[in-house]
């Protein structure tokens, strides 16, 4: 049976990029909130997805018959199983998963190999990374009196990040063909990607904006914008991020939509 290689890199970075997120999670809960928490769900996050990225890079080189990578990778992986999936080191300004850089450079190297074009996910990935980011700006109460209090609070805020960095970003763009019932929150016409906020207080309200979701995606096409991505802001955690990606697996998005959990209270 075929391998579907581009389907799978992006499977994989997904993975790694969720490893990435939980770990940073976890760093910066236990530097603000408590450094002596005993228990740290985004540390189990973190092992879960790295352990899973390594899985499946496995399995892809075994399909493609890359057996000295595979070698290597099999050396990585039993490393990472004896060091931990999550442990780290330090950068210049953040902390890195030890486990996970090296694997990236594998898998980098195996879309080189290919001829993949992974302008769209670059693209996709740098939103995503910065809209991280602004998690700790759009929550500072030196900043705004208080943490987001709705979806008008969300979007506010991390658009005016994005707009530091995609000057060209519209707030509410206009669609070619209009599409009952939405209306995207941004627009960044020199990435092809529209933006949606969605805010979560509850299981209700997420269950509520996973409809949403599977009711504003099969509604839309166009080729003006390429990508589609929600932000959805959590006041505190209402899902683990494994289970929201179950859930939105549910609504079978296509390759060039995207989610990002925020959870207010890692803030």
């Amino acid at each position: 049976m075929g391998v579907n290689i581009e389907k799978a890199i992006k499977a994989i970075n997904e993975r790694m990029n969720s490893a990435n997120h939980s770990f940073m999670n976890s760093f910066y809960n236990k530097q603000r909130i408590d450094p002596a928490l005993d228990y740290d769900e985004d540390k189990d996050i973190t092992e879960y997805y790295a352990e899973s990225a390594f899985v499946a890079v496995l399995i892809l080189l075994e399909h493609l018959n890359l057996t000295e990578t595979y070698k290597n990778v099999s050396i990585l992986f039993e490393l990472a199983k004896k060091n931990g999936f999550s442990d780290s080191s330090m950068g210049i300004d953040d902390p890195y998963i030890d486990s996970i850089e090296k694997l990236r450079i594998i898998v980098n190297g195996i879309s080189s190999l290919y001829g993949l074009d992974d302008s769209a996910t670059s693209e996709m990935h740098d939103i995503k990374a910065i809209i991280k980011q602004a998690l700790y700006v759009i929550c500072d109460i030196a900043l705004f009196k208080t943490q987001p209090k709705n979806e008008a609070d969300v979007h506010d805020r991390i658009e005016s990040i994005l707009k530091c960095y995609f000057s060209d970003l519209k707030r509410k763009p206009s669609l070619t063909k209009p599409i009952k019932n939405f209306e995207p929150d941004s627009g960044i016409p020199s990435t092809q990607t529209l933006i949606e906020y969605k805010f979560v207080n509850s299981k209700k309200d997420a269950k509520l904006v996973v409809d949403q979701i599977l009711a504003d995606t099969n509604g839309y096409k166009s080729s003006k914008w390429k990508n589609l991505l929600f932000v959805i802001y959590e006041t505190h955690r209402v899902l683990p991020e494994k289970d929201w990606k179950a859930l939105l697996h549910e609504c079978e998005l296509r390759d060039n939509y995207d989610i990002v959990v925020l959870p207010g209270d890692a803030s």
